[in-house]
């Protein structure tokens, strides 16, 4: 009866404790399933929360609504906006920062990662 090792070896299936994505890749799960969610919405009071689980801020203030890009749990130094406090203000929003982390390449967070290795 052979191993689950060996059948990993068998089959050319490399075992890992945790996902060795760059921070593109992580940035790019992340802002598809904010435009995933935002699409379900029909009105901008779901946007409004306790928490700062998603990219756009749990409230607005002066009809502003900041966004945040984060992985790993943390928001990226520098990569904030704010946009008008409406559906179509803040979906706008997150498809720039998918342009701009499309555009992108993991040495382009190196210094983002750098930043999070001395926290």
């Amino acid at each position: 009866m052979p191993t689950l090792a060996e059948l990993m070896k068998k089959h050319n299936v490399t075992p890992m404790q945790s996902p060795s994505a760059g921070p593109r890749s992580k940035l790019l799960v992340q802002v598809e399933r904010m435009l995933s969610t935002i699409d379900t919405y029909k009105d901008v009071s779901e946007l409004n929360g306790d928490t700062t689980q998603y990219w756009w801020a749990p409230q607005s203030v002066d009809g502003k609504r900041r966004l945040s890009a984060r992985y790993g749990g943390k928001v990226v130094e520098g990569f904030i906006t704010y946009a008008d406090n409406s559906l179509e203000g803040v979906r706008g929003a997150l498809q720039n920062f998918h342009a701009i982390i499309k555009d992108s390449t993991d040495e382009t967070w190196a210094e983002e990662e750098e930043r999070r290795r001395k926290k």
